[in-house]
């Protein structure tokens, strides 16, 4: 027989019991709660009687709940009659009093207002930069000025005053007068050397200027440097990839450290505008890769730090613009976006408006050499520039049209990279507010007499000082002469080169160049060059001793045994 079906007991609970539980779930708990609370709450012991000078203790508590209970009552009777006045206040009276309160709220919320926008109001804020971008930026360099011992302001060789920061030397000579300036020119194989000692004569009276060209390898270590000097440098050397002008600037650094007993370490901020070369600069202090680069401005987002050795930090800043920069150098023809694309301070991709920048650069620039330059056919207006340019380089459009934007592009690009070469020429008026003792004064904490500064300066400018300036295409600050090879000079020149160089003259052009720098050191370098010449030397007498030894043991009447060396 089969067995039956059993069902299962069903697991259903009654609305009341479940009610039920939940009621005495919610009791227990209640309890529970009740007891932690009642264990936490401790009892004031009091004072125990064991306590010497109880009565004391508890008298001056007393008197301090009635000292309480008296500045209670004190301010219950302020609070209450100011009330009533309130009370019998005229509505005339309220009037006047909320108007003067209202009117010194509004005067201290412009003066904070006023102390927070002194400076940011000066920042330029382009398009491609946010308003947030340029304030951090300004605080990030704040705080490399602030922890710095020396600022070095990297300028551009090609246009030193337009990317002289004069806010930055201002906050430094009111708010850290302590704090010492170091100008560094960078991109010196951009201008001739004559125009560069007519600025150094001319900076030379303000700051200490220091001559600069920073390394342009694309290696990430060991970057290649040369002790020349750069006013007595070749032109083979200033076109090389080569950093010059390290040496002067590490011995006034060290100099410096000498003369002030800096027993630890001493700190330098790089400052200056967007795209000077500051990270460059540190790449070559460093002669390693480790501040990013590139042409575009602004790569530099935020301050960095670097040690250069035991003795010295170097603080990298982002650049920022100062609008106080562009008010006397804005004219009608170019506005303040135009002066930052010719200078390198924005983005060229993101501007906007860049046939602008072209119009500036068409006024200060001699026609006929852009259509020597490009290989164009005469023009008259900035559009006819263009649309050659376009048809030129094939910058054309969907439809057929001339791409104009893009080809002004292109022409600013040549500008900032060095395709189109150009300088400005120092001011004849010299400022008249210079004060000479502070400058022999910041020449005395560097100690620049003995690490030969005037020799390095003032021969070399004496040298090239009666020199003209070749101002054939020279124009005022902002732009000046114009220089590009084309393709077939740049043929030519590598034609000639392959002609003047052989391979079996290559060793002996490389000892004559050697001996071209030995003559140009001197100081300490040449000391050190004679000392390396001396041990070659030596090694070398030591090997003629060897040999002379070997030769002397070596008996010609004795039979000659092929056995020794068959």
């Amino acid at each position: 027989m089969t067995k039956g079906f059993h069902k299962k007991p069903s697991k259903r609970i009654p609305a009341k019991r479940r009610y039920k539980i939940e009621k005495k779930v919610r009791d227990h708990n209640r309890k529970l709660k009740k007891k932690t609370t009642a264990r936490n709450k401790r009892k004031d012991p009091g004072i125990p009687n064991s306590l010497p000078f109880k009565e004391q203790i508890l008298n001056e508590i007393q008197e301090h709940k009635k000292i309480a209970e008296e500045i209670k009552q004190v301010q219950k009777m302020q609070m209450k009659k100011n009330r009533q006045a309130k009370l019998q206040e005229s509505d005339e009276d309220k009037r006047k009093r909320d108007f003067e309160a209202l009117l010194k709220n509004a005067e201290k919320r412009a003066a904070d207002f006023e102390n927070k926008t002194t400076v940011e109001e000066y920042l330029i804020t382009e398009n491609s930069i946010s308003t947030s971008n340029t304030k951090s930026f300004y605080k990030d360099v704040q705080k490399v000025i602030e922890a710095s011992d020396i600022i070095i302001q990297v300028v551009d060789a090609r246009d030193p005053l337009g990317t002289r920061c004069f806010e930055i030397e201002e906050i430094i000579s009111k708010d850290y007068p302590d704090k010492k300036i170091i100008l560094l020119m960078n991109k010196c194989d951009l201008v001739p050397k004559n125009n560069l000692i007519k600025w150094l004569q001319y900076l030379r009276n303000y700051f200490i200027t220091i001559p600069f060209k920073a390394s342009t390898q694309n290696q990430k270590q060991n970057l290649s440097t040369s002790k020349v000097n750069i006013l007595y440098s070749s032109d083979e050397l200033m076109k090389s990839s080569k950093c010059l002008g390290v040496d002067f600037l590490m011995k006034i650094l060290n100099n410096y450290c000498h003369n002030k007993n800096v027993k630890t370490s001493i700190t330098i901020g790089i400052v200056g505008f967007p795209n000077v070369g500051k990270s460059s600069v540190i790449n070559s202090l460093k002669r390693t890769y480790v501040c990013n680069v590139g042409p575009t401005p602004g790569l530099t987002r935020s301050m960095q730090m670097v040690s250069l050795d035991k003795k010295i930090k170097l603080i990298d800043s982002p650049g920022i613009v100062f609008a106080k920069n562009l008010d006397n150098q804005s004219s009608s023809s170019s506005s303040s976006s135009s002066i930052l694309a010719l200078r390198n301070a924005i983005n060229i991709d993101k501007l906007s408006d860049p046939i602008l920048p072209v119009q500036a650069i068409l006024n200060r620039v001699n026609a006929i050499d852009l259509i020597r330059i490009y290989g164009l056919t005469e023009f008259n207006t900035v559009q006819e520039f263009l649309s050659l340019i376009a048809k030129r380089f094939g910058k054309i459009v969907k439809g057929g049209r001339l791409d104009l934007e893009s080809s002004a592009k292109k022409v600013l690009h040549d500008w900032n990279c060095g395709k189109l070469k150009y300088y400005t020429i120092p001011p004849e008026n010299m400022d008249s507010t210079i004060d000479v003792k502070f400058v022999n004064e910041i020449s005395k904490e560097f100690d620049l007499n003995q690490m030969t500064y005037e020799q390095m300066m003032d021969e070399n400018l004496q040298q090239f000082q009666n020199t003209p300036i070749d101002d054939t295409f020279a124009i005022k600050p902002l732009v000046t002469k114009i220089q590009m090879t084309t393709a077939t000079d740049d043929v030519c020149m590598m034609e000639q080169q392959q002609t003047q160089t052989n391979p079996s003259t290559s060793r002996t052009a490389v000892t004559s160049s050697d001996d071209v720098e030995m003559k140009e050191v001197s100081g300490m370098q040449l000391n050190k060059n004679i000392r390396t010449q001396f041990k070659k030397v030596k090694k070398q007498r030591k090997k003629d001793a060897k040999l002379s030894n070997q030769l002397e043991q070596i008996n010609l009447q004795e039979d000659y045994d092929f056995d020794d060396y068959f």
